[in-house]
């Protein structure tokens, strides 16, 4: 295991050190802890980027050729989000036919 020294803030090494002794942990298991997590967290902000800017590329094509869409029921966006949603395999008009059935016990509820 690497060893580094990063330097802190007083008040937020104090907060750490108290925590850690409440829970009965070291310093080290707490901040391994904290960085973690925040390196998965970092790892989903950058998924819902690229998600983000597929949708928007979507919306961007959709816009562009509306009179090509061959699934006019619903729009880009929508149809990515059923699409992910959507068991393995599922056929473009099953995506399609699971989002207005969304819709409908949306505006049912």
């Amino acid at each position: 295991m690497a060893k580094v020294n990063v330097y802190i803030p007083d008040e937020l090494l104090e907060q750490v050190d108290a925590d850690a002794e409440t829970l009965g942990r070291s310093r080290s298991s707490i901040v391994q802890e904290a960085l973690a997590e925040y390196v998965a967290a970092r790892a989903e902000w950058d998924r819902r980027a690229g998600v983000e800017q597929a949708i928007a590329i979507a919306d961007r094509v959709a816009a562009r050729w509306p009179q090509s869409d061959r699934l006019p029921e619903v729009g880009g966006s929508e149809f990515l989000v059923g699409l992910r949603r959507a068991p393995e395999g599922a056929s473009d008009a099953e995506v399609v036919r699971r989002i207005i059935e969304d819709r409908a016990d949306r505006s049912d509820g």
